[in-house]
């Protein structure tokens, strides 16, 4: 702490003016071990925050239910499935797009679709879409579960 003559004479001639910068000083010691604390708290899931959104692979909805238990949220992947079609992520209707993701969360880059050529034994090729969630998507969603107190 530095102070300036002027403010050293105010002290030694006014009591009140050392304890208001005192105090003042006081304050200004516990925020900052505060912001050290929510800094180190903080640094691990900036890393992978930054890790995650960087990467180039997907995951299966599924891992990113078992990720989001890892930071603490109580979902798994039914329930997961269940809230990202209730909340307009994934087509809830039933047919050929039934959990494919919706136009809004291909364009906000949260979802890969993965097409996978089926032989069947009568000679007949089907295609099997698989709903993958990409780094970013993941980040999305792992920030928005750790923000929210109720799913």
């Amino acid at each position: 702490m530095y102070a300036t003559p002027e403010t050293v004479d105010q002290m030694l001639s006014n009591p009140d003016t050392m304890i208001e910068i005192l105090t003042r000083y006081k304050e200004a010691q516990a925020d900052n071990q505060r912001l050290h604390d929510e800094n180190t708290i903080m640094q691990p899931k900036a890393l992978f925050a930054d890790a995650v959104s960087t990467s180039h692979s997907t995951i299966l909805i599924g891992e990113l239910a078992k990720l989001l238990r890892g930071n603490g949220v109580d979902i798994g992947q039914n329930r997961l499935f269940q809230w990202l079609r209730g909340n307009g992520y994934l087509i809830a209707r039933k047919g050929t797009g039934f959990n494919s993701p919706t136009q809004r969360a291909m364009d906000m880059e949260l979802f890969k679709v993965k097409e996978t050529a089926i032989d069947h034994a009568n000679g007949s090729v089907t295609i099997s879409k698989t709903t993958k969630v990409t780094g970013k998507g993941q980040q999305y969603f792992i920030n928005k579960f750790l923000n929210e107190t109720t799913v």
